[in-house]
């Protein structure tokens, strides 16, 4: 296969960058690269991923080396992009697509805007409804947490919109959800506003990146460990945070 050196890193780059943005681990995005790499007879090519940023060195002859450093600076979850990469990578693998296609194809990947349709929101307080049942909640605590993920995940989505940091949506979404779980439980007088806060809140604890956390810690990687748990205990800290502010006003002024 006879390789352009600048757009096979150009077609590198946008790859792991796709897999860092939309939730996957770095060994999977350092992999990818290397597969890649292989796959186009590449004598050299090094590759350093962490959540925040991509380092990319390749020499096509053994001889000239080019690298490429790239920022990573959004972070999200969309599986789809993930197998939408891996399967261009599986492509290139088997010299089934061109350099021009390829590069094409994950252009087309990373400006894709995420589906929403409009029951997006009603999955959110439905699996918030359920986890209040789950925790030992009855009828009044699921209708009541469903409304509220209902509400969190609009307020949510609306904070991603803004491209504001997941650290103040996550308090925000904190201090409401508590704020209606006892505003309910107290002016219906009854229910119970703990299974209501708890069941609310699990949908949007970072789950996910504390899971990759650990599995890049356990394969040595261990700043992207690291940063990746530093960022899903942030995130629990600030939900926490705003559900604990709440609760301590409410017991200062004698409402619980």
């Amino acid at each position: 296969m006879q390789v352009n050196e600048a757009k096979l890193l150009k077609i590198i780059k946008l790859s792991a960058q796709i897999i860092l943005e939309n939730g996957g681990e770095t060994y999977r995005a350092e992999e990818t690269i290397k597969f890649i790499g292989k796959a186009c007879d590449v004598k050299e090519i090094e590759a350093i991923a962490t959540p925040t940023g991509i380092y990319i060195t390749i020499s096509v002859d053994g001889e000239e080396n080019s690298t490429i450093v790239k920022r990573i600076r959004k972070r999200t979850i969309n599986l789809q992009k993930l197998n939408d990469v891996n399967n261009v990578s599986r492509q290139i693998s088997m010299d089934a697509i061109s350099m021009d296609d390829a590069l094409s194809e994950l252009e087309r990947i990373q400006a894709e805007k995420p589906v929403e349709t409009k029951y997006d929101v009603f999955y959110g307080g439905i699996s918030s409804a359920f986890f209040a049942v789950l925790f030992g909640g009855g009828l009044f605590e699921f209708i009541t947490a469903l409304l509220t993920g209902i509400l969190v995940t609009i307020i949510a989505r609306r904070f991603a919109n803004l491209h504001s940091y997941q650290f103040f949506s996550s308090i925000v979404s904190g201090f409401v959800i508590s704020a209606i779980a006892i505003a309910t439980t107290s002016i219906a007088r009854t229910g119970n506003y703990n299974h209501i806060i708890v069941g609310s809140i699990m949908p949007h604890l970072p789950g996910l990146a504390m899971t990759n956390a650990i599995r890049d810690t356990i394969r040595g990687d261990l700043i992207s460990g690291m940063a990746r748990g530093a960022e899903a205990l942030l995130v629990a800290a600030s939900l926490a945070a705003g559900a604990g502010v709440v609760i301590y006003t409410s017991y200062l002024f004698g409402i619980l």
